[in-house]
């Protein structure tokens, strides 16, 4: 039997899911707050990383949608062009891993009870992330931000020194 399209973009957000999930697995022994600095460019620490998925995935799958979002305290802190708190100002990791399997989960609860035609509506908010103003749009943006973010934690695996394959 074949998948309707909302099935495959659920699974495909499990999928891009499950990879993050893995590298974060890798780092758990490893500092959340370490900036790592290339080149006079600095890192995003996993802390940040996790955070903004965690943020971006509420504001992507949920708000964008039509969904109701997940109230994040310190959302602000992590979003679209913000900048690496100190240690000392961030939420507490268990907090924020809190947050980042809430908000996971409803958004897959969401987006799980979309038709395909649902797919085809436009955001709520008019928002373009290369492919027009829809939320399938919207969904495959969010699927490719997990997945460049989660590539961001491969990348810290290996300043660590964490062997990942």
């Amino acid at each position: 039997m074949s998948k309707t399209e909302t099935e495959t973009l659920v699974e495909t957000l499990e999928l891009s899911r499950d990879l993050t999930k893995y590298y974060l697995k890798n780092l758990e022994h490893q500092d959340i707050y370490k900036v790592f600095e290339i080149e006079g460019k600095q890192l995003n620490s996993i802390i940040w990383l996790i955070a903004h998925i965690t943020v971006s995935e509420n504001w992507l799958l949920l708000v964008c949608t039509g969904g109701e979002k997940v109230s994040i305290p310190w959302a602000r802190q992590f979003g679209l062009g913000s900048e690496i708190p100190k240690k000392e100002d961030c939420p507490p990791f268990e907090e924020v891993l809190s947050y980042f399997k809430q908000v996971h989960e409803e958004a897959i609860a969401y987006v799980s009870q979309l038709s395909d035609d649902d797919l085809g509506k436009p955001t709520t908010n008019g928002i373009d992330f290369g492919g027009g103003d829809s939320v399938r749009a919207i969904i495959k943006h969010a699927i490719r931000h997990e997945g460049t973010h989660a590539g961001h934690l491969g990348w810290l695996c290996k300043l660590f020194g964490v062997k990942t394959i």
